[in-house]
């Protein structure tokens, strides 16, 4: 059976499988590993790199694919000059330390012949920001020696479909699939049968707690709409009524104002064949008088002032 390394044949390993690898981050079975400068943001696709003095800022709910401060060797070659006719192979977990603070990271292996840098992933499920200093230990190595009869028989990179080999910095997934697939041959869920409050609810920090907001409001909502609808209803009803009150009130307005101004304007043009007939009548009376025609123009002017005059003062004058 494949024996776990303990401390004191670590340390054996250090400057010739483990490059970079400090002595003081061994452990009774296993060997932390530190955060590199290496780091893709999975959100945005973005690359960037860390360096002595910097620090990683992972957002809640955010995923990134980070690398190793260290370099790893596991071919044969290089396990064999320590531990003669042996393989290793490697879990990579994570430590207890990032659990504690909400960091999510799934565990995996590195078979034997296998070298290069380290890349791993991690998530950031708490619901707040997470920071991780550069060279800050992570993950956890666990070595297995395996000896006679465990030892594979073809090593990792001896393979056609063994791409990571000599993975240097971020190295993305070499999964391919078809660039036009069928519709046809697609299979998926129902995206319109899906619950995205349930899902929210299910997706744990900080999602479920959106999702508990979210119930709360959309019942906030319902209230609002119903008193918002019964508002409209009402204004739509007062709104009606006035509306009727003012064209009724317009209606009645413009038939007064009508029924003035016939009254007036009937009036004036009365007045004025009135006048028209009087002036006529009282020149023909003067000129029979033996009046000429240049006196009874004078009367005429004068009789016309004085009723201009007394029109215009009776039409202004102020009433009490």
């Amino acid at each position: 059976m494949a024996k776990i390394l303990a401390d004191s044949d670590i340390k054996k390993l250090l400057g010739t499988v483990i490059l970079n690898g400090d002595e003081k981050r061994i452990n009774p079975n296993g060997i932390e590993i530190r955060l590199g400068k290496n780091v893709l943001f999975q959100s945005t696709d973005e690359e960037k790199e860390l360096g002595p003095g910097t620090y990683l800022k992972v957002l809640p709910g955010e995923s990134v694919t980070i690398s190793s401060y260290e370099d790893f060797s596991f071919t044969r070659e290089t396990v064999q000059k320590v531990f003669p006719g042996c393989d290793l192979m490697v879990l990579v977990t994570p430590t207890t330390t990032m659990m504690r603070e909400g960091i999510v990271q799934a565990a995996t292996k590195i078979d034997s012949g296998w070298h290069g840098t380290l890349n791993w992933g991690l998530r950031n499920s708490s619901i707040k920001d997470f920071i991780l200093g550069y060279g800050e230990p992570i993950f956890k190595l666990t070595f297995f020696l395996l000896q006679e009869g465990e030892i594979p028989q073809i090593p990792y990179g001896q393979r056609d479909n063994d791409q990571y080999q000599d993975s240097k910095g971020i190295v993305r997934s070499t999964r391919k699939i078809p660039a036009n697939i069928p519709q046809k041959n697609i299979i998926g869920s129902s995206v319109d049968r899906l619950d995205p409050v349930k899902q929210l609810r299910e997706a744990g920090h900080p999602f479920n707690y959106i999702g508990t907001e979210l119930t709360a409001l959309h019942g906030q909502f319902e209230l609002v709409s119903t008193d918002v609808r019964l508002l409209k209803d009402t204004i739509g009803s007062e709104t009606e009524k006035l509306s009727g009150k003012i064209e009724s009130s317009q209606k009645t307005v413009l038939e007064k104002v009508e029924g003035l101004f016939d009254r007036k304007f009937m009036g004036a043009i009365g007045r004025i064949i009135a006048a028209g007939s009087v002036m006529y009548g009282a020149a023909g009376f003067l000129q029979s008088q033996g009046l000429n025609k240049n006196a009874v123009s004078g009367v005429a002017v004068f009789v016309g002032v004085f009723l201009w005059l007394f029109v215009h003062f009776f039409c202004n004058r102020q009433k009490p």
